[in-house]
């Protein structure tokens, strides 16, 4: 219940945060020729967060095995695979604590989203193996 309520609760932060980036549709009674007001993107958070939703998506039961299963090996050795997969996760575990981190001293549109589902991906990502030991010894 605990890892299902706080994957659930990164995943929201996420989603709010991709609707942030979405343009804005125009004032119901803006004059047709009135110029809307330009937001200003941040390029390096919208980089966060496409890595942070792949870092949520990572912590799904059963994706890691997903990743390890994939043809892969018929293409590159099972050494170079099991060390690119190696990589992958290091670098998904910690790019939510940069992107909290970066959320935290950056003023950007998508501030506050970017700030709590980082939070909540680290903690994931931290507290997730042991969350998951405890649903299967309670099975």
């Amino acid at each position: 219940m605990g890892y299902a309520a706080l994957l659930l609760a990164a995943a929201g932060f996420i989603v709010v945060a991709w609707l942030a980036l979405l343009p804005q549709e125009r004032e119901p009674f803006a004059r047709p020729g009135e110029i809307r007001a330009h937001q200003p993107r941040d390029g390096f958070a919208i980089f966060l967060l496409a890595n942070i939703t792949l870092s949520v998506l990572l912590r799904v039961p059963g994706a890691e095995r997903g990743l390890r299963s994939l043809m892969v090996t018929k293409w590159i050795a099972q050494e170079t695979a099991d060390q690119a997969l190696m990589f992958a996760l290091i670098w998904f575990g910690f790019v939510p604590g940069l992107a909290a981190a970066y959320a935290a001293v950056r003023v950007n549109p998508i501030r506050l989203p970017l700030l709590a589902g980082g939070v909540l991906a680290l903690a994931l990502w931290l507290s997730g193996p042991w969350l998951l030991s405890q649903i299967a010894a309670s099975s």
